[in-house]
């Protein structure tokens, strides 16, 4: 019985210990993730077009609303549609690399220089389009700080200006890796927002955007 019990007790230590130290778990190092990270950034900066649909969604205090948004995009030129609460009905904004023009169902034509200068003043949502031509594409436009990079080698999070912008989800599209959900918060003391009466509500803006389906990408290898 001794013999048998000692065998017990050395074998359930070995199982244990077997289970404690498990198969070793395979992850990146940080030279990998940076190679990923750089053959990343060049796939997807070399995007010239795309069309897409998704949803926006704004947020300042007690004030928000969302749309769906129809965007595209062809080297610099845009289409952007917005329909729902947030879209005041259905807005599009058509962008040159010099102009905006914002134009709605009830008439109005607002003119400017960027499609973020145009809603504004349709609406008083300051929402970063400009950036988010790379913003979209997992990649930050231009200068950023406090960069992240996940496991994976995509963009975690980022501050770049007056926002910080983080991805809560990627997927694979054309062979690339793209974002589809990302939320943009504006920085502490980086802008100053007032409700419909002029009333300062906070400096605190969040713009939350779903891109739910992506087509007509093309980058320069593929183009004809």
């Amino acid at each position: 019985m001794d013999f048998y019990y000692r065998f017990f007790i050395a074998f359930t230590i070995v199982v244990m210990s077997g289970c404690a130290i498990g198969i070793p778990k395979q992850s990146a190092t940080k030279s990998d993730q940076l190679a990923l990270w750089q053959q990343q950034k060049l796939n997807n900066s070399n995007i010239s077009s795309w069309a897409l649909k998704g949803k926006i969604g704004v947020k300042t205090g007690n004030k928000g609303g969302s749309a769906t948004l129809k965007w595209s995009y062809v080297n610099d030129h845009q289409e952007i549609e917005l329909y729902g609460p947030f879209g005041g009905g259905r807005i599009k904004i058509s962008v040159t690399s010099d102009s905006a023009i914002l134009k709605d169902t009830k008439g109005s034509v607002i003119k400017g220089e960027t499609a973020d200068q145009v809603l504004y003043q349709r609406l008083g949502w300051q929402v970063p389009f400009t950036e988010l031509i790379m913003w979209c594409r997992g990649l930050p436009d231009g200068d950023a700080t406090d960069v992240v990079i996940d496991q994976y080698g995509r963009l975690k999070s980022f501050n770049q200006g007056v926002w910080q912008v983080e991805y809560q989800e990627y997927r694979s599209v054309n062979d690339l890796i793209l974002p589809r959900k990302l939320t943009v918060t504006s920085l502490p003391g980086g802008m100053a927002l007032y409700d419909d009466h002029g009333k300062y509500i906070g400096d605190q803006l969040s713009v939350k955007v779903i891109l739910k389906r992506w087509s007509a990408i093309n980058q320069p290898d593929n183009l004809n």
